[in-house]
């Protein structure tokens, strides 16, 4: 059972606040009609216009989103630490792999053979083959990548004499 003195006393609501006001002001004088109810509408209306509205609260993020978020500043964080030599790159790509994440964007040296086999016209052996590794240069020299053609290490296998081209101009020293 409650007793009284359990409960709290409420504060006294704004109307009739705005009653005893009015008798201390207006002793024995009745308020005018509506002068209750319009004086305590303009106070809440006020007092409305003074608080921020509530806002929405974002809602929390979903485990998807915050995986996706976690798997994000993992892979930024030991991107950052290879980037710092605090671990090495190899370590920190076995860590992205084991955790199936992305592996580091690495620059990368790559020595390819390629067997090629390119149609030129030259008059002796060593001009054929001077004629295809220039034709390479050309090819690969407007690209927009790194291209370095060490030619001193190339193996020079075979270049096998074809048909004569009569398409060609007369060498220059010959005009």
């Amino acid at each position: 059972m409650h007793t009284p003195e359990d409960h709290q006393p409420q504060p006294a609501s704004l109307e009739s606040v705005l009653r005893d006001v009015w008798d201390a002001f207006h002793p024995g004088q009745a308020a005018p009609l509506g002068w209750l109810t319009h004086t305590a509408a303009r106070i809440h209306d006020h007092l409305r216009a003074q608080q921020p509205a509530p806002t929405a609260t974002a809602p929390p993020a979903t485990i998807d989103e915050q995986s996706a978020t976690l798997r994000r500043r993992v892979w930024q964080t030991l991107r950052a630490a290879a980037a710092d030599d605090v671990i090495a790159p190899d370590a920190v790509d076995q860590i992205l792999h084991t955790l199936d994440l992305p592996g580091l964007p690495r620059r990368w040296q790559v020595r390819l053979t390629l067997p090629l086999t390119i149609e030129v016209t030259a008059t002796s052996r060593d001009d054929a083959v001077e004629a295809a590794e220039d034709a390479i240069d050309a090819a690969l020299t407007g690209t927009s990548h790194d291209t370095y053609l060490d030619w001193d290490n190339t193996h020079r296998d075979d270049a096998t004499p074809g048909d004569i081209d009569t398409t060609t101009d007369p060498p220059a020293d010959l005009r």
